[in-house]
């Protein structure tokens, strides 16, 4: 299920956009899911708003992004729960750093989110359902770079922000290589070192997801000879396919 974030309505100075700020069912990365039980309840809740921030604060592409750079926040009063999950709305400052950049993604449907929980109070049991994830904050990021969702508008639009945000690499990767350039950057990969680096620099993945989806490729071939490092480029790349489909790590 797609659950970019798509507008709602717009003003001079705010955005308001949508979709699922938690989804049931279906495993992350990491082998985790939510599920209609799942307490989300915090004091940030209660108060009726999260803050919103841009990739959790990290700054791969050295942009100058960090926690504080506030891109809006969560109108937790508009939360609907229904058989999918939890629909939100988020109300976006499009005076905020960045905010002009983000906004030509989010017209471009490839931008989602990644809630974050209060710190030391997550919850999951032995088989991965999440018991408790008291919501704290919310982040946009960018969908996973699936070249099944790549389209012609998605590249122009790549195209168009590097102009004015020539730092971020991966723009830059998807702008100049497109569908089949993400699929040979995929299928060149031989070690498990070659894995973690594109998923980081190429992919635009976070730490999570990279960790979830090297143990996966280090499980899938753990019965090769011991100290060798080179994998099988192809069911490497069967792998990511069927696992970017679900990308969603809880952060």
């Amino acid at each position: 299920m797609k659950n970019e974030i798509k507008a709602v309505s717009k003003t001079d100075t705010e955005l308001r956009v949508a979709n699922y700020i938690v989804l049931f069912g279906g495993k992350d990365l990491a082998g985790e899911f939510f599920t209609e039980k799942t307490q989300l309840e915090s004091s940030y809740t209660k108060s009726g708003l999260m803050h919103i921030d841009f990739e959790h604060g990290r700054d791969p592409d050295g942009a100058g992004l960090d926690t504080h750079e506030v891109m809006g926040y969560v109108d937790w009063k508009t939360a609907k729960f229904d058989e999918n999950g939890v629909f939100v709305e988020r109300v976006l400052n499009r005076q905020a750093k960045y905010m002009k950049h983000i906004e030509r993604l989010i017209e471009a449907g490839v931008v989602g989110t990644s809630s974050q929980a209060i710190s030391g109070k997550a919850k999951r049991n032995s088989a991965g359902e999440i018991i408790a994830w008291p919501l704290m904050r919310d982040s946009l990021t960018l969908t996973p770079m699936e070249p099944r969702m790549i389209s012609q508008n998605i590249l122009h639009a790549a195209k168009s922000l590097l102009e004015d945000f020539p730092e971020s690499k991966s723009l830059a990767e998807l702008a100049a290589t497109g569908e089949t350039g993400i699929i040979e950057k995929i299928n060149e990969i031989k070690t498990v070192r070659d894995l973690e680096t594109f998923l980081r620099d190429s992919g635009g993945f976070g730490r999570g997801a990279t960790t979830a989806i090297v143990a996966q490729a280090k499980k899938a071939f753990e019965q090769r000879e011991s100290g060798q490092d080179d994998i099988d480029a192809k069911a490497i790349s069967e792998l990511l396919q069927k696992r970017l489909d679900k990308f969603k790590v809880p952060s």
